[in-house]
């Protein structure tokens, strides 16, 4: 397993615990997406009106969200278990272990008589299923290889609907985990980098299987040695982050090798609206939660949230035509204060907030806090500490309780 996997991993069960370019490219992009919707594996009808997929939204502060991880919860088809690739095993912890869609929908009722609210899944899209030089697979979900498409051995976008159908009619929500920062680990630079020659010391990952680039377009223009894939600029072509205290690194650098998206361009920020906005519509999902915050810019999610984009707009406007007028999202960004500051709650909020004033994400995770109460409850540091960190909070959140 990577050191980014295994920390995100870390990060989000901890949390989990605590809180129970031009015109013709669009035009290709919208046939791309088109034709990569109609290969979409289906076992019912196309008709969905009969399922309950689209509630109103709940007063988000009242829930209580059990987050599970999808492939390692419960495994309710073993006929997509094993896919072909030397991905599968159930005794290995860096391969696929069975955990399906189908596998939640046959656990609801366990999960509702925890006294669970909502539920909260890893990110269900198609995943990069191993690479070798990692010698570890996507099981997590945070390698995606098309964000429009189930992976395969989670189910289908029908079981997905049954799924959402079941919850909604159980009275509870569904959130979705999501990743706008990075595909999967397709690419690397060996041997030395240059910002002025993303071409030089550019190499393939020669150990991803089954796929050696994204299937969705724009995504699968990811070689930098093609002169028409470096001047669409899906990517930033940069190697790994070597020092997170660089701004620039932080935005613009690679994670454990993860191929890092350039969320300035217009057309990644489009697909990956059209990409989300497709969950809402089609599936129903009630909220998501946004992976790696932190190393893409706060700005971005103006419009991820916001944009007026008549074909494909942000999240909040394709949520209120589907009748939610609270949408909640909220994202991850793993920052801890120590004792009586506030540096990174500070950060959070500009995630949340911009420095003109507004809005951004709907919430944040709240690791500032997390960490005073694993210190105070855990290792006995004093309760004072925990009494300004809820201070902090209140003070420098616009909405704390959607922390």
């Amino acid at each position: 397993m990577t050191t980014y996997v295994r920390h995100a991993i870390e990060r989000t069960l901890l949390v989990a615990g605590a809180m129970l370019a031009t015109s013709g490219l669009v035009e290709n992009c919208a046939g791309e997406v088109a034709a990569s919707l109609a290969k979409q594996p289906r076992t019912m009808s196309d008709d969905t009106s009969r399922l309950k997929l689209h509630v109103p939204s709940p007063d988000w502060r009242d829930q209580i969200i059990y987050f599970l991880m999808t492939d390692r919860f419960s495994d309710g088809d073993p006929a997509n278990n094993d896919l072909g690739a030397g991905e599968f095993d159930a005794a290995s912890n860096a391969k696929y272990n069975g955990g399906d869609l189908k596998g939640i929908e046959q656990k609801l009722a366990y999960i509702r008589g925890l006294g669970a609210t909502a539920i909260w899944i890893t990110p269900p899209v198609a995943n990069l299923w191993w690479d070798a030089n990692a010698q570890t697979s996507g099981y997590h979900g945070y390698w995606a290889e098309n964000f429009l498409e189930v992976d395969r051995h989670l189910g289908t976008l029908d079981d997905y609907q049954r799924l959402s159908h079941a919850i909604h009619s159980a009275g509870m929500y569904l959130v979705q985990d999501i990743v706008v920062n990075h595909t999967a680990n397709f690419f690397a630079y060996e041997g030395g980098w240059s910002a002025r020659n993303p071409a030089g010391h550019f190499i393939l990952n020669p150990g991803t299987k089954p796929l050696s680039a994204p299937t969705q377009w724009p995504f699968s223009m990811n070689d930098a040695r093609i002169a028409e894939h470096r001047r669409a600029g899906i990517y930033h072509w940069t190697p790994d982050v070597s020092d997170y205290t660089n701004p620039r690194q932080e935005s613009d650098f690679q994670m454990g090798g993860l191929d890092d998206l350039n969320t300035d361009s217009k057309l990644v920020r489009q697909s990956l609206r059209k990409s989300y906005g497709h969950w809402i519509r089609e599936v129903g999902v009630d909220a998501f939660r946004v992976d790696t915050a932190f190393y893409v810019p706060a700005s971005y999610f103006a419009d991820f949230m916001y944009s007026r984009d008549p074909r494909q707009p942000g999240m909040a406007r394709v949520a209120q035509q589907t009748g939610r007028r609270d949408f909640l999202v909220f994202g991850e960004g793993f920052g801890i204060d120590k004792p009586y500051t506030d540096t990174q709650t500070r950060k959070i909020e500009r995630y949340m907030t911009s420095p003109s004033g507004r809005s951004l994400l709907p919430g944040m995770l709240n690791f500032p806090l997390y960490a005073a109460i694993g210190d105070v409850f855990a290792r006995g540091r004093p309760t004072a500490e925990i009494a300004y960190r809820i201070g902090a909070m209140m003070k420098r959140h616009k909405r704390p309780h959607l922390l």
